[in-house]
């Protein structure tokens, strides 16, 4: 009797083993279709987060650039070469000779000007506006920046601190410092 029983429970546990074998095709619709709403709901915030990064990190890049190039200004003013001194080229701050790319070479920040933004499908690259003696991030058309209120900076005078090559990789220009000036403008 002891071997019938036996039998039975090992008969038992084959059809148990054999009935489990995999998911139905309703379990799988439904941890896809699970699945599906979470990515709906999560790829829009993802893509906000990135824009919204991408913007921070414009900001604060163009306004470590603005910052050195008003350093630069200040230390030629004073005759200062204690930082503003390219030793390949020979300018310095006391010669009033620096250029941009000097100027970024010496705080060690060229990879932020050099930095290309594409947001919404848009590129931005580095300019210097003179009008308003800021940095910003512009769209080629200078319709659209990043980090101004008032986007369109067209009518500005406007110095493109940055140039890409046919290859794709940017580079900051040799603009000379001295260029950088500051414009007049009406009531002034």
């Amino acid at each position: 009797m002891n071997e019938i029983q036996a039998v039975k429970t090992a008969k038992i546990e084959e059809v148990k083993k054999n009935s489990k074998k995999g998911f139905t095709l309703v379990e799988l619709v439904v941890v896809i279709a699970i699945l599906a709403v979470l990515a709906a709901i999560a790829i829009p915030v993802v893509a906000s987060t990135i824009k919204s990064s991408q913007i921070s990190s414009a900001q604060s890049n163009a306004q470590t650039i603005e910052t050195a190039i008003k350093e630069a200004k200040a230390a030629t003013a004073a005759g200062d070469d204690s930082i503003f001194v390219n030793s390949t080229n020979g300018h310095k701050a006391s010669k009033n000779d620096l250029t941009v790319a000097d100027v970024l070479g010496a705080k060690k920040i060229t990879s932020a000007a050099a930095q290309k933004y594409t947001i919404d499908g848009t590129d931005y690259n580095c300019v210097y506006d003179a009008t308003d003696e800021k940095v910003y991030f512009a769209a080629a058309d200078k319709k659209s920046t990043i980090g101004k209120d008032s986007n369109d900076i067209s009518s500005h005078s406007v110095i493109a601190l940055t140039t890409t090559a046919q290859d794709g990789k940017i580079s900051v220009v040799t603009t000379d410092l001295k260029n950088l000036k500051v414009t007049q403008q009406a009531g002034d």
